[in-house]
């Protein structure tokens, strides 16, 4: 019975192990510098704001993240790591305004995923709105 009970101890110890590094390398973000993380969307909220920043999105982000912002995208197709659900509201509330900029600016130039940046694409008030509207998908 020893023996059984220690095998099972071992083999849960393996799943969870598994699963745990499995999740840790799952998304690899990088994180934004300090000041970035601090910061706080400095454009008001408004529908004009949400409006434009819709606009944005469906041109540039809505192949990846989706239409409902739940990062089941119709370019996701084969992608090792898929974009980052925006309606997941727990995730959400774990990430702050300026690191969703940051994101949006730089990218993620890590080999687990194909975010490119946009800081040549928009500009970071254009970017502030298009925070708005993501954080509209879990409200």
């Amino acid at each position: 019975m020893k023996i059984l009970s220690l095998g099972f101890f071992v083999l849960l110890t393996l799943i969870l192990g598994h699963s745990g590094a499995t999740l840790a390398t799952e998304r690899k973000t990088p994180i934004a510098p300090e000041e970035f993380l601090k910061m706080k969307n400095p454009v008001a909220l408004s529908p004009e704001v949400l409006e434009e920043a819709a606009d944005m999105y469906k041109d540039k982000c809505v192949k990846c993240h989706g239409a409902s912002g739940n990062g089941k995208g119709s370019a996701t197709k084969g992608l090792d790591v898929k974009p980052r659900d925006y309606t997941d509201k727990t995730l959400m509330a774990k990430i702050p305004d300026g690191q969703l900029c940051w994101i949006i600016l730089n990218g993620s130039d890590l080999d687990t995923t194909d975010m490119e940046g946009y800081k040549k694409k928009f500009t970071e008030e254009q970017v502030w709105k298009l925070v708005h509207y993501i954080r509209a998908f879990a409200p």
